[in-house]
Order: structure tokens, then C-alpha cells, then sequence
């Protein structure tokens, strides 16, 4: 994840609706107050604030807890639903919050995903999900400061090896930074570069202090190997050499230097000469 591109990380007292007992130790990072009951949705509503987010995989709690806001008229922060809604709750749903995400058909990244997602300094140049939507050719995206970005059909042009995109098939993985469409993947950053002006804007202001940075370096040694990140496992996850490319990892421990330096056939001090 491009951590060092994005806005301060803002921290937000967050509201998980869930019943299931295994699901909220995957959100622990971010400290959530568990609702399962409609006692506990009702005292939760009374204490929230404007900076809260609400995450909700139970509709009917869903549905209490537009019933119980728009009674106490209280000031929501953010609601993100991971469960089908219909156009009679997503209306007052609007009016409850100050900003909501959702999908039709369950295209949000897995819980322990999206916990990584939401919990990351750098989440707003992230996707969470998305819905297709066939009648007008679109993606609407959503990232993970719940802001919506819609993209034509058209954006997604067939690939160098002849790849074409499948509509039918999508999805968002790699934590947020890959959407994927059958067999044919395109980049989020790609899409925010094209789409975004504001993130165009700071790509372009870092861009040089990246370059000069260790991922930076590791990248271009790793591409110079016709290495993928997949290539270090067992001992790297690709996900792990993902985090320390883009800047993620402050802190390179000696051990993973030196399993870096001998799949790379070069000596630890020399990564971050290329």
C-alpha cells in the first residue's frame, strides 16, 4: 500500500452491527464496539458521534438503526452495509450519514480485507468494492474513506496480452489495490491516476522522494530479475514484498534483507544502490 501518498490518517470510533461471534476479532485493530442486540444499537446511537463508522453485516440491525437515527436525529459520520439492500432503506440511509457505501450484489472485499483497508493511513487511494452496473456500463467504486468513484466500461481497455475484461466477474483483492475482472486486472492506482486530479497531484509531488526510497530500489531490482513478488515465497509473502516496495514497512529486519539480497544474487548493502 502507497503509504506515503495519502492524507494523515484520521482515527474513527467505529460501530461494527454483526452477529457473528468470530468476525469482530478480525476488525480488533480498530478497536470496534460490537452491536448485536437492538438495546445495544439503541445506547450505541445516543453515544455516536459525527466522526463514527458504522459497519453493518445484519440487515434487520441495519433497518433499527435507521428507525432509532432518524427519532434521535443524532449526527453519523460513515455506514458502510455489507449486505443487499433495496431502494427503500439506501433513501433514509442517505440522510442518516454523511456518507455510505454499498453494493447491490456483495462486491466488498473480505472482512479481513477490508479491516486491513479501513485500519491503513493511506485507505482512501484503496478500494474496497464496487457494483457493476450492466444498464449503463459503469463501475461505481468504492474506496476507503467510503467516497464513490464511478468508471465507464470503456476505461477497462483489453490488455497487451488480449485479456478483455469481464464484466460478470468482478472483484477487488490484493487489500484494496487490484480490481479484478475475470481473468483481466488493472491496477487501482492506474485508475485513481486517470480518474483523480487531487491524487495526480500528489503522485506527481512524491514521485521523485519515491524513487530515491528502498521499495523504490527493491522494485526496480526485483523488475530487473524478471522476478514477480510471488517469487520470494515461501519465505516472503508476496504480500509482504507488496508492503515493502510501496513503503509500508519502515523497519527492514536484518533476516529479511538477507533472504531478499540472496533471491536478488546481490549483497543486502547493494539493494538500495539500484
Amino acid at each position: 500500500m502507497t503509504n506515503n501518498t495519502a492524507p494523515q490518517k484520521v482515527r474513527w470510533r467505529m460501530y461494527l452491527l454483526d452477529r457473528s461471534k468470530k468476525r469482530p476479532a478480525t476488525f480488533a485493530s480498530l478497536h470496534p464496539h460490537v452491536v448485536s442486540s437492538l438495546a445495544e444499537l439503541r445506547n450505541s446511537v445516543t453515544h455516536a458521534t459525527g466522526d463514527s463508522l458504522w459497519v453493518s453485516y445484519a440487515s434487520d440491525l441495519t433497518e433499527e438503526l435507521v428507525k432509532n437515527v432518524l427519532a434521535a436525529k443524532p449526527t453519523l459520520g460513515l455506514g458502510l452495509f455489507i449486505h443487499s439492500l433495496d431502494l427503500d432503506t439506501i433513501l433514509p440511509l442517505g440522510s442518516c450519514f454523511r456518507r455510505i457505501a454499498f453494493t447491490t450484489d456483495g462486491g466488498f472485499s473480505s472482512a479481513e480485507e477490508l479491516a486491513e483497508i479501513l485500519d491503513a493511513e493511506n485507505r482512501s487511494d484503496l478500494f474496497i468494492g464496487g457494483s457493476v452496473n450492466r444498464a449503463t456500463e459503469t463501475i461505481t467504486f468504492w474506496r476507503g474513506d467510503l467516497k464513490p468513484m464511478t468508471v465507464p466500461f470503456s476505461g477497462f481497455e483489453r490488455s497487451g496480452d488480449g485479456t478483455e475484461p469481464d464484466f460478470d466477474r468482478f472483484s477487488v483483492i490484493d487489500c484494496g489495490q487490484t480490481v479484478q475482472l475475470g481473468e483481466y486486472e488493472a491496477a487501482v492506482d492506474a485508475i485513481l491516476y486517470e480518474r483523480d486530479p487531487e491524487y495526480r497531484r500528489r503522485i506527481a509531488k512524491t514521485r521523485l522522494q519515491e524513487e530515491q526510497s528502498f521499495g523504490a530500489s527493491l522494485r526496480r531490482l526485483r523488475k530487473q530479475r524478471g522476478l514477480r513478488r510471488e517469487d520470494f515465497e515461501p519465505d516472503l509473502s508476496a504480500k509482504t514484498i507488496t508492503r515493502i516496495e510501496q513503503g509500508k514497512v519502515r523497519r527492514i529486519h536484518q533476516n529479511t534483507l538477507k533472504t531478499l539480497a540472496k533471491r536478488l544474487a546481490v549483497d543486502p548493502q547493494e539493494i538500495d544502490s539500484f
